[in-house]
């Protein structure tokens, strides 16, 4: 007689790992780093008055803000073991900000290298690359007290 189903089945969840990889640390520490250079432009654009600009409420300012708080939180949400696709999707914001960057410096004709603000994507990209590799994942998924 075959035993009842799901009854005796394992349970589709991985064992629980206890031990972190160390590209998940690796993934929050390159998060963490790269909210730095945008937590700094941000303090100096609320320092500097940047958020409201003269003709009324600037949109751009907002995003300042917003970037680095993102990628800690991500990289914070990372090592809970709560998820890894907000630390890859944390580079969206970076990407946008990056992008404004360089059409704005484009556009001037004393701004050097243009391309230069794309560094501001290294770090955080190279968070979500490891945050995306599958033993990351698997350590994410077989959190302990995870139901499905």
């Amino acid at each position: 007689m075959a035993p009842p189903r799901g009854r005796d089945r394992a349970p589709d969840l991985p064992p629980s790992d206890a031990s972190t990889p160390p590209s998940a640390v690796a993934a929050a520490a390159l998060g963490v780093v790269g909210a730095l250079p945008t937590g700094f432009l941000a303090v100096v654009a609320v320092a500097l008055g940047g958020v409201t600009a003269d003709a009324g409420s600037d949109p751009w300012a907002y995003l300042l803000v917003v970037v680095p708080l993102v990628q800690v939180s991500a990289a914070a949400w990372l090592l809970a073991r709560r998820g890894w696709l907000p630390t890859v999707l944390a580079l969206v914001p970076v990407a946008v900000l990056a992008g404004v960057v360089v059409w704005t410096a484009a556009r001037t004709e004393e701004a050097g290298n243009p391309a230069l603000p794309l560094l501001l994507l290294l770090a955080p990209g190279l968070a979500a690359a490891l945050a995306a590799t599958p033993r990351v994942r698997r350590w994410v998924r077989g959190r302990p007290g995870r139901g499905r």
